[in-house]
Formats: C-alpha cells, sequence, structure tokens
C-alpha cells in the first residue's frame, strides 16, 4: 500500500461531476433537456458532467445533482441505486468550497515556486548551463554535495575551521516509509517518482540521502541542478537501470523554462522499465501550487508537473521531533555535539531547523544592529514571497530599501551604507550558512556578479512572519525598473492587485506583458473585471492591446474575448460584444480552437442562431483526434474495451481471454492515472464481472502506486464486493495511516458513532504527526451531525488543535460557535461572548478572513477605528474584497468616495489612489 498524499479537492470534485454524468444516462436525460431546466448552455453542462471541468461556481451543479437524483429514485436498477447512496449525502457546497480555496492558494501564487534560469544582469539569450552531470555510486556523494544543510558544530567539534558538520541521525516514523518505498522498488524493478514533502530545515534532504545510502548505495547516482541540465540528461543516452535521480528542490527545477520539458521527460523515463529511483524534495505550498488544476478554459501552465507529481510516491517529512524519535535524539545527543547543542536549546522538537542555524538567521535579520543590512534583508525576504524567483539584482535592492529606512536612517547614511549592508546580511552564522548567498556563475568558476540569493529558511520563516505587510513605494518602483523576467513582473503584479494596490498592479502586469508573461494578459483582465474598470471604454481597449499584443498561439485573445463577451451580454453593451466578437475570431485564426464555440456562443446570445450553429459544426469537424499512442499498455487496453464492450457472460464465447504481465499492468496504471479516460466508465465494476477480479485487483493496487487518490476508494469497495471484508477495511486505514488526508475524512466519518474511539486515535495520530489540515478537514463535517457525541468529537479534536497554533481550527471553531450562538437567538444588541472573540484573534494572526469579521463585530459596537484596522490588516494579508467593507466605513455618505475607492484602490501606504 502506497504512502500517497492527501487527495486533490479538484480531483474529489472531478470525480464528483463523473458519476453525475453516469447518472444522467443511467436515467435517460439528454443533455440539453437537463441543460435548459438549470439554465446553462448544453455544452457548458457536457463539459462539467463528461469531461470533469469544475466550474467556477456550484449553483448549477446542485440543481442538476437534484434534478437527476431525483429522477433516479423514480428509476428501478442496481447501478442507479448505488449512485444515489454515492451522491445523495454529498456536500456539494463544501466540496466546491475546498476546491476554491485550493484554486485560490494557486492564483494568489503567494509563495515562490523555484528560481527562475536566468539572472537579470545576463546579455538577451545568455543561459544558465550546468556542466555534465556527474555519474557516481550513492556512496562516493558527499552529504555536502547533494545539498543536506550542515549543522552547528557544538563545542567540541574541530573549532572555527570545520567547515561542514553532519551529526547522528536520528530516524522517525517517515524514515520507515521511505526505505521500504525504496527496497520495493528495487525489489519489483519498477522505476518510480519519490517526493519528500516538508518545509526549508525539517530534514528532507537528510531523509533521502540517508535512504539511498542504506537501500541502494552501489546504484549510480546523478544530480541534474537545473531544468535544462535535466532536459539534457533525460534527452541524451537512456538512464541505465538502477541508477538514482536526484532532484533536489524539485519545485525550482520545476517552475524554471524548462520545467515543463523537464517533467514530460521524466514523466517518460519514469514508464520505462526499471529499476530508476527519481528521488525528490519539495516545500508543501510549492506542491500545492503546482499540482493545482486551471480554470476551465485557463491556460495549462504546469500540465506536465502536474502529472508528474499526481504520480508520484508523497512522503511527509513533519517539522519537530516527537515521542520515541524525540527520546532517542536525547539520548544520542550525550555523545554528539552537534545535537548536544540542540538538546540544550530546548526549542520544542524543532530539531532540524536548530541544526540548520535557523533560528539564528531569524534573529540575524530581526535584531539586526545594522539598519541598512536589516532593510536589505526585509526587501530580498519581501521579494521571495511575493513571487520573485530570479537572482535579486543588486540594483533593485539598493532602489528598493530606502522605503524601509527612516528619514533619520537616510540623512545619516555614510556613502558606503549599501556596501555595509551587504556585508552584514553576508555574514557566516554559526560557520553554516549566511542570509544572502552568492549565486554560482553559469559557465565559469566563481559567483555571478551583481546579483544575490536568499537563503531557503528565511525565505520560508522570515516570509511567513511578513505574510500581512506591503512593501513601501520604492519596492514596486524598483522592480519595474530592475526586475527582467515577465513571469517574476507578473507574480507580484498579482500580489499588488490582492492587497488593493490597483494602480500598482496595472503598471507591473503591462511591464510584464512587454517582458513576454504569457500570464500578464489573464491577470491584468481578471483584475480590471474584479474592479469594474473593464466596463470603462479605456480599461477594455486596454486589455484588448494587451492581447493583441501576446503571443500565445490565440489564447490570450480568447480570454478577453470570452470575458468581454460574458460581461457584454449580461449588460447587454452591443459596442462590447462588438469587440467581444472581433476578439474571439483573432484567436480562432491564431490557432486557439475554443474561440470557435466561445463565439458560436456569443451569436447565439445575440440573436445569431443559424451563424452559431455553422460556426460550431464547422470547429467540430476542425476537431482532429490526436495520433494513437503505441505500446504494449495500450494493447492491453484495447483487450479490456473488447471484453467490456462484448455482451456475452464470461464463460459464453467471446473476446479472447487477457493475459498481462506485471509490467503492462503497471505501464497501463501509469498512463490510466493521467487520462482515466482509457478506459470505458466504471470499468472497476464491471471488469470483475466477466471473470477479471485478479486483473482488476492488480491494476487497482498498480493505480494507487501510480498516484491514483481516487483508486484507494476504488480498491476498498472493489474488495468489499469480493467479501473481503477485512482486507478492504485495511485499505483506507493503511492509507489514512501513510498520508491519505482523504482516506482520514472517510474514516473518520465512518466510526465517528460506531467505533469512536477509533476515530478519536486515527485523529490524535494526525495531530502529533503534523498533519492538522488533514484533522480539520475531518472534524468539520462532524459539526453538523445530529448527534451529540459526534459533535463533541469534532469540538475536542478542533480544540486541541487551536491550542496548538492551528489557524485552521481557530477559525473555524469560532465560526461554529458564532453561529451556535446566533441560532440560539441571542438578544438584540448583546455582545458576541468573548470566548469566540479570542479564537477569532488567534485565527487573525494568519486568516484575513478572521480580521474581516473581528472588523464587522467591531463596527457593530460601534468601534469605526478598530474596524479599520483590521478591515486594513484583512486587505494586506491578501484579501481585496474586503475593500468594499473599508470603503463603505470611511464613505458611509458618499456613494461616489466609495465606488471612486472600490474602483482605484490604495496607494502603497495604504492611502486612497486618486482616481487614474
Amino acid at each position: 500500500m502506497s504512502g500517497k498524499g492527501p487527495v486533490e479537492p479538484e480531483e474529489y470534485f472531478r470525480t464528483l461531476l463523473l458519476a453525475l454524468g453516469e447518472l444522467r444516462g443511467l436515467v435517460e436525460v439528454s443533455w440539453r433537456q437537463l441543460a435548459a431546466q438549470i439554465g446553462v448552455p448544453h455544452t457548458t453542462l457536457e463539459s462539467w458532467l463528461r469531461h470533469g471541468k469544475v466550474p467556477d461556481e456550484v449553483d448549477a451543479v446542485k440543481r442538476a445533482a437534484g434534478l437527476l437524483l431525483a429522477a433516479a429514485r423514480q428509476h428501478s436498477g442496481a447501478s442507479t441505486a448505488a449512485h444515489v447512496a454515492r451522491l445523495d449525502q454529498v456536500d456539494w457546497s463544501s466540496a466546491h468550497a475546498a476546491v476554491q480555496s485550493v484554486r485560490g492558494e494557486a492564483r494568489s501564487r503567494s509563495a515562490r515556486t523555484g528560481r527562475a534560469r536566468r539572472a537579470q544582469p545576463h546579455p538577451a539569450g545568455a543561459a544558465v548551463v550546468q556542466g555534465p552531470v556527474v555519474h557516481r555510486a550513492v556512496s562516493s556523494w558527499s552529504a555536502r554535495q547533494l545539498r543536506v544543510h550542515a549543522a552547528v558544530p557544538g563545542e567540541g567539534c574541530a573549532g572555527e575551521q570545520e567547515e561542514f558538520a553532519l551529526p547522528a541521525y536520528v530516524p522517525r516514523e517517515h524514515d520507515v516509509l521511505v526505505r521500504n518505498r525504496l527496497r520495493r522498488l528495487a525489489e519489483s524493478g519498477e522505476a518510480a517518482l519519490l517526493v519528500l514533502r516538508g518545509g526549508s530545515c525539517t530534514g528532507k534532504t537528510r531523509t533521502a540521502y540517508e535512504a539511498v545510502r542504506e537501500v541502494v548505495p552501489a546504484w549510480p547516482l546523478v544530480y541534474p541542478k537545473t531544468a535544462e541540465a535535466l532536459v539534457e540528461l533525460l534527452a541524451g543516452s537512456p538512464v541505465a537501470a538502477r541508477t538514482v535521480v536526484w532532484l533536489d528542490d524539485l519545485h525550482r527545477l520545476l517552475a524554471e523554462p524548462e520545467g515543463e520539458q523537464a517533467a514530460a521527460l521524466l514523466r517518460e523515463l519514469l514508464e520505462q522499465p526499471g529499476p530508476v529511483a527519481a528521488v525528490a524534495t519539495i516545500w508543501p505550498q510549492n506542491y500545492r501550487a503546482l499540482v493545482a488544476t486551471p480554470y476551465d478554459g485557463q491556460a495549462d501552465r504546469h500540465g506536465q508537473a502536474r502529472a508528474l507529481l499526481s504520480s508520484g510516491w508523497t512522503v511527509d517529512v513533519p517539522e519537530s521531533f516527537t515521542g520515541q524519535a524525540w527520546q532517542e535524539f536525547v539520548r544520542r545527543a550525550a555523545s554528539d555535539p552537534s545535537l548536544a547543542a540542540v538538546a540544550a536549546a530546548n526549542r520544542g522538537g524543532a530539531v532540524t531547523q536548530t541544526l540548520a542555524a535557523g533560528p539564528e538567521l531569524l534573529e540575524h535579520w530581526q535584531q539586526a544592529p545594522h539598519a541598512y543590512g536589516k532593510a536589505v534583508l526585509t526587501a530580498a525576504i519581501d521579494a521571495r514571497r511575493l513571487g520573485v524567483r530570479a537572482p535579486l539584482p543588486e540594483a533593485f535592492l539598493k532602489q528598493a530599501v530606502t522605503g524601509y529606512l527612516t528619514p533619520r536612517e537616510r540623512a545619516e547614511a555614510e556613502p558606503s551604507w549599501f556596501e555595509q549592508a551587504l556585508a552584514y546580511a553576508r555574514q557566516p552564522i554559526k560557520q553554516v550558512t549566511s542570509a544572502l548567498l552568492p549565486v554560482a556563475h553559469p559557465t565559469q568558476m566563481g559567483p555571478l556578479p551583481g546579483v544575490v540569493d536568499v537563503v531557503d529558511y528565511l525565505e520560508q520563516h522570515a516570509g511567513a512572519r511578513r505574510w500581512d505587510q506591503v512593501p513601501p513605494a520604492t519596492f514596486w518602483d524598483a522592480a519595474y525598473q530592475h526586475l527582467g523576467s515577465g513571469e517574476d513582473l507578473e507574480r507580484l503584479a498579482l500580489h499588488a492587485f490582492s492587497r488593493s494596490r490597483y494602480r500598482t498592479s496595472r503598471e507591473l502586469y503591462l511591464r510584464a506583458g512587454m517582458r513576454g508573461s504569457p500570464d500578464a494578459v489573464e491577470g491584468m483582465c481578471f483584475s480590471y473585471t474584479e474592479t469594474g474598470r473593464i466596463l470603462t471604454l479605456p480599461g477594455r481597449d486596454e486589455v484588448a492591446a494587451l492581447a493583441r499584443e501576446a503571443n500565445d498561439g490565440g489564447y490570450s485573445l480568447w480570454y478577453v474575448g470570452s470575458t468581454l463577451a460574458s460581461i457584454g451580454t449580461e449588460e447587454r453593451d452591443q459596442q462590447m460584444c462588438v469587440l467581444a466578437a472581433d476578439l474571439l475570431a483573432d484567436s480562432y485564426t491564431a490557432g486557439y480552437r475554443d474561440a470557435a464555440f466561445s463565439l458560436a456562443e456569443l451569436w447565439e446570445s445575440t440573436g445569431l442562431p443559424e451563424e452559431a450553429a455553422q460556426l460550431t459544426e464547422h470547429a467540430r469537424q476542425a476537431e482532429v483526434e490526436p495520433a494513437a499512442a503505441s505500446g504494449a499498455d495500450l494493447v492491453l487496453v484495447q483487450r479490456i474495451r473488447e471484453v467490456l464492450e462484448h455482451s456475452a457472460g464470461p464463460h459464453e464465447h467471446g473476446p479472447a481471454k487477457i493475459a498481462a504481465a506485471p509490467g503492462e499492468i503497471r505501464q497501463l496504471a501509469r498512463r490510466l492515472a493521467r487520462k482515466p479516460s482509457l478506459l470505458p466508465l466504471r470499468w472497476q465494476t464491471r471488469l470483475p464481472d466477466h471473470g477479471y477480479a485478479d486483473l482488476t485487483e492488480q491494476l487497482l493496487s498498480a493505480l494507487i502506486d501510480s498516484g491514483s487518490q481516487i483508486a484507494v476508494f476504488d480498491l476498498e469497495r472493489f474488495l468489499a464486493r469480493q467479501g473481503r471484508d477485512e482486507a478492504a477495511a485495511s485499505v483506507l486505514t493503511t492509507a489514512a495511516e501513510e498520508g491519505n488526508d482523504r482516506a482520514v475524512a472517510e474514516l473518520v466519518s465512518r466510526w465517528c458513532t460506531s467505533r469512536p474511539e477509533e476515530a478519536g486515535k486515527l485523529l490524535e495520530h494526525c495531530r502529533r504527526s503534523g498533519r492538522a489540515q488533514a484533522v480539520v478537514s475531518a472534524v468539520r463535517p462532524l459539526l453538523t451531525r445530529p448527534q451529540p457525541a459526534v459533535r463533541r468529537l469534532a469540538e475536542e479534536h478542533l480544540g486541541q488543535l487551536a491550542q496548538d497554533g492551528s489557524s485552521g481550527a481557530q477559525m473555524v471553531l469560532a465560526v461554529w460557535r458564532l453561529d451556535q450562538w446566533q441560532q440560539s437567538g441571542p438578544v438584540a444588541g448583546s455582545a458576541v461572548p468573548q470566548e469566540i472573540l479570542r479564537l477569532l484573534e488567534k485565527a487573525s494572526a494568519h486568516q484575513t478572513e478572521a480580521r474581516r469579521l473581528l472588523g464587522q463585530h467591531a463596527l457593530i459596537a460601534g468601534n469605526a477605528t478598530k474596524a479599520e484596522f483590521f478591515y486594513r490588516g484583512a486587505i494586506d494579508g491578501g484579501d481585496y474584497s474586503v475593500l468594499t467593507d473599508l470603503a463603505r466605513l470611511l464613505h458611509p455618505d458618499s456613494p461616489d468616495g466609495e465606488a471612486q475607492l472600490v474602483r482605484c484602490g490604495l496607494e502603497a501606504d495604504g492611502s486612497a489612489r486618486t482616481p487614474w
């Protein structure tokens, strides 16, 4: 059983949509009939229920579900009943809210997902390259060469000359999972991706280093340090069997310009015979951003990366040492100076962070006696947390930093202030690292002049502490002038917009478009739509002009055209519809096929049904099916299809008996994990009915190993139907223990009434292993259950997490108790209980929604000053929608003033922006 990460909300919601689509066929309701009943075009409905595209709004889907379930209850048949049983209890709103939450994280791009391949000072076209990738046995690579963090030496080490200390290794629970997986891979002969997911300095790389040294010490290890080097490695001679491909900080490689090509080649490598172990490390927030599915119709910028990561075996590395691991650590500290230094610090189990001098790095920044050095570090940290991936030009920092200093500090600055600031930022910390690091020259020895990097630990932890701080105007101006990456500028523009700095956002989007960012047009169009600027003639003309300059095969033209078509139709704005039609026509001419269907919908809605029908027919005829792939696994696909399409039973005359080797099954599973439509619907239940139970079980098990989260539940249902209840029960239990959050939620939902003690133990296991989100997701639905004992179970575990400092648990618990208090019918004008307010105040340290609620409460209590404080805090944290609350507060008697603030936004310092 594989140790997979959580089921992505979007994948889960997609399976629900496809199940609704299957139910539609069973109850024999036509697409057009159902679409007319719920009020959407039939093509839109088909994209949801036939192709599994998740819509931005859930109301229409809920209406479709209600109609189909009502029809199904009047319909006979076991298949129909099974669908009703599965879909009848679905909370569509909650499931869709989870999707939107993940989409919001991906859309905001709040954390950097890698370094760009080029530094700004490079001449145009100058590439950052790596020399030939070295092949050496695992045992001959040192920890330092594989980028294991050096440790604080501690007393009794070699002294000042000791450059790299590697303390004794203390295994934890996740080490067993990693090493068992490597052994299984080596024995089975497969090629697989092993992903260690965790924050900076949590021990990911050390875990991987110790695992490969123990399990496969004689295998060759190759370490490509850039996406370009990885492409060159994989596009050259075939990677030999029994090889480790080392992919430390995989998110950085996948975010480089060649990242998608590298991901595609890695996927091809993993489809070949092995054994080959691709061992990767990645940060959690970057993992989520890369695997998030784009909006319906949105360009898929990370399709290959998402497919690659989804097929990997993911193991979460916790931040701290607990239980037996901590006791063993203390025991070994008696004979290891580095460990002894950590034990003496007694920082609550944060072993790896302390070993890597993480606390000292934070102190070097926060308690800096050098004002200019601290300002330089803060500007660099802000750049990283707001999406700048490329190495940071010193010229950018020098201009940006002035806004971080007081007038007196600027007046008293010596001529060499910047050189002194850089020197402070580069000071060695505990002989381990420094806050600002040099960037290796792409083709020569030594550092690349004029640019610097930020150490990982500061990037993640200091950036998290400044999550709700808006940089000064000098920061944005410096970015506009000195950053050369269009992608970096686009991410900065998005962050400026999310903080209601709309004019700043617009300038950065335009600059990003000039620099060739593929997302600049989409981002600017989205921001103009949200603020209403798209309704103005200058606004939409500006976005249209930017779209016409984009060189992306017509995608930007389609995005702007379809947006204007939707708004123009709703507003009955003929001029806007004409511009939309022109853009969509240009998009189709440029090669973007979907534009034809969007244009046809526009024509149909504006009174041209015949022209729309002709265009749709023409576009459909122009579509060409992709060439069929070849391979033994696709021969297996054809055999399975023939069996399922044959009406005869397993013992009657029909297709030839299916015989499949383990390698064919594994290869097919990898394809199915990426493209479930390869096999007919419900093959998991139909194939056993034709006498292929063994093949079904093998394929489902291989699917789990290939990264399919849904296959866990398919295998459990299959085993239950086979009467193997004990094996079925162990499937979800094992998956839950190994990191599948959806399995946790399913088991807790089942056990909360019949086996509450078991449910409690599972939740406690997740809490202690650092999986707070799994606990929150599992117990939140229990709060609405009718049984008091179940609600108490949920509140108990949410309360424990809230005490642990989980802002998510604090927020859920506060909102739940607030709802309960409101439903109790409090006396008009009575104050919200202090217990609820305290929870909201704690959650407000990390949750913008908590700040909004606190602002609303303060306003009700008559404290406008406090309300403004909380509203501004929510906006600065990245929730631009709260600007409407602030505008209403600041302009209670002026609709024009309120509308102007909502449309124009704020200055960098938070003051109202003048009209632009």
